[in-house]
């Protein structure tokens, strides 16, 4: 019999939250132990004893928001699993949520498969994003005898390199601001871009983020 793994839930509305628990309930074997109606509620929480397998909070809340809750696990250095749900699909606020520590997002008015789906994979992988599933690094010979990391840099030049330190900068740059910062043409940067989509399976900025996070390759790039 599965573990039966224990969630949290954080929304300002009950309606939202009960019928979340209703459905996550039936989607495996998962148990909702405890709900909050904001982000400081929450954190007051945390001091409890009750285990918890990941949190499933809203992005928009009184008192405290969740990317201000997310400021305070990075501070506190709280490593439980967070999975935001957000009306707001702003490319740059999804990133700022990754750098912060969230393990993946959803649109609040996603559909029952895909809030499993994500559930699964944070729980089993440790990250979920709607694109960024299955990319090119799977276990295999190979990895077993190199690290992920090893094997990423070798398929990076050095520019590409340089490139996806600047993706993943805290100054959030533009791509024409990276072509200023690497003193090249933006159409070079759209290079360096479109060939590491390529050899890695990415398709957005977000989804670049995620992968410099997912492999810790922000300190070796």
């Amino acid at each position: 019999m599965p573990t039966l793994k224990n969630i949290w839930l954080v929304d300002d509305h009950v309606i939202i939250r009960n019928g979340l628990q209703e459905l996550i309930e039936k989607l495996g074997p998962y148990k909702i132990n405890r709900q909050y109606d904001n982000g400081r509620a929450l954190l007051d929480g945390l001091s409890s004893l009750t285990p918890c397998d990941l949190i499933i909070m809203d992005m928009s809340m009184p008192e405290m928001t969740g990317e201000e809750v997310l400021q305070q696990f990075k501070e506190r250095n709280i490593t439980t699993p967070v999975l935001m749900l957000t009306l707001n699909e702003d490319e740059n606020l999804v990133i700022r949520l990754f750098r912060l520590g969230a393990r993946g997002y959803l649109k609040k008015n996603c559909n029952a498969s895909q809030l499993k789906d994500a559930i699964g994979q944070i729980l089993e992988r440790g990250y979920y994003h709607n694109e960024f599933l299955s990319l090119s690094l799977q276990n295999n010979e190979v990895e077993a005898k190199k690290g992920k990391q090893e094997i990423i840099l070798e398929q990076l030049t050095l520019r590409e390199r340089e490139f996806l330190k600047l993706v993943c900068h805290e100054k959030e740059y533009t791509y024409e601001q990276m072509a200023d910062q690497m003193k090249v043409q933006h159409r070079t940067v759209d290079g360096y871009r479109e060939a590491v989509f390529e050899k890695f399976g990415i398709k957005s900025k977000t989804g670049l983020v995620l992968f410099i996070l997912k492999h810790n390759l922000f300190d070796v790039l």
